[in-house]
């Protein structure tokens, strides 16, 4: 798990612009800060939600866990997902707009 916790959060704040994340203490969930990427598009949080899912990323709403434009990311599954879902949010939602 500290591989992928290592490489997502490493794919986050060096790939993708406009989010940024923390490598997280004792936990495999990642609390992503899109507030950047939001604020260069227009967007809100919402149509960040919805575009990772869309494209089969499940991501989790942040505002619960007091991050006004977070989501919350899972990476305790085989490294193989972790980077596909990674390549699919680099480039069909990132990228996308």
């Amino acid at each position: 798990l500290a591989e992928n916790v290592t490489f997502a959060a490493d794919r986050i704040n060096n790939r993708l612009e406009g989010l940024e994340a923390a490598v997280p203490e004792g936990t495999y969930m990642l609390f992503i800060n899109c507030s950047g990427w939001c604020e260069k598009h227009g967007k809100t949080i919402e149509d960040f939600l919805r575009a990772c899912w869309k494209v089969g990323v499940a991501v989790q709403d942040g505002r619960m866990f007091h991050g006004p434009c977070h989501v919350r990311m899972n990476v305790a599954l085989p490294a193989a997902r972790v980077k596909e879902a990674f390549r699919r949010i680099e480039e069909y939602v990132i990228d996308s707009i």
